[in-house]
């Protein structure tokens, strides 16, 4: 929970966004307009800093401040954005949730894109968001696949000795074969960090054509029977599981609180 022992410096376009006030690249307009001020000084870059419980920031004269961790267990839908807005009128993940976790700051840890269902993770702790997406952190994703063509011996070695992507060598931690028949593979992947697409990218060099993606797990949370477009509060053990997460010492690249996420 963020208390007034808080002593992490903010970006102001990232403060603003866990205060609740708006999305970054809202917050980054709100900055603009001029009606951003800290510490009774006009606001005039998205990268001011702002430490908690010492600057005082306000907007329109109103005082903002930081709202109390939250963390969320959503089952996303096919055909739901995870971004808050990107220029269309497509839903998104924040459409499903009450407007109090929307406007807390609430960001999903490790997208998921348009056409994938599955295990969404979403909070405003930038801390554990950082974490959980880092791949120094090794926190294992398990995704549920349907694919067009036969995963054979040969193919499932390429995946996991590595198969070359733009990013790099690229390989999957392990495979599991749930079932093959007629044309159509069904088997589950665990990564054990998310690169963008990365499970269809992946299946594709192999001459996998992805007809369903879905996300079961992710660390120790699982998806279990959630219904599709419903969202819970974690279980005590995935409270633990975090809070294991955040106890581990920070990543040389721990100073960039929020790394850009990615779609699988």
């Amino acid at each position: 929970m963020t208390t007034g022992s808080d002593k992490n410096t903010y970006r102001l376009n990232q403060y603003l966004a866990r205060c609740g006030v708006a999305s970054r690249r809202k917050a980054e307009e709100l900055i603009a307009e001029g009606v951003i001020t800290i510490n009774g000084k006009l606001a005039d870059h998205p990268g001011n800093q702002v430490t908690p419980y010492e600057d005082t920031v306000r907007l329109n004269g109103k005082l903002v401040g930081l709202t109390p961790d939250i963390t969320l267990i959503l089952n996303k839908p096919k055909g739901i954005l995870c971004s808050r807005d990107d220029g269309t009128d497509r839903r998104t993940v924040y459409d499903l949730l009450p407007a109090k976790y929307s406007k807390a700051g609430v960001q999903s840890i490790g997208r998921l894109d348009f056409d994938s269902s599955g295990l969404l993770i979403l909070t405003n702790d930038g801390d554990l968001h950082q974490r959980m997406e880092h791949p120094s952190g090794k926190v294992f994703r398990v995704y549920q696949v349907k694919a067009r063509g036969i995963l054979n011996t040969e193919r499932k070695e390429s995946l996991l000795k590595g198969v070359r992507l733009r990013e790099g060598v690229t390989r999957a931690e392990r495979i599991e074969v749930d079932k093959i028949s007629s044309d159509i593979s069904r088997f589950k992947m665990t990564l054990a960090e998310g690169k963008n697409r990365e499970v269809r990218r992946l299946c594709e060099q192999v001459g996998l054509d992805v007809l369903d993606l879905k996300r079961i797990q992710y660390g120790k949370v699982l998806l279990g029977p959630l219904p599709s477009g419903r969202f819970r509060e974690p279980f005590f053990e995935e409270k633990s599981f975090f809070k294991k997460i955040l106890s581990k010492p920070k990543s040389s690249s721990g100073k960039n609180r929020r790394s850009g996420t990615k779609k699988r």
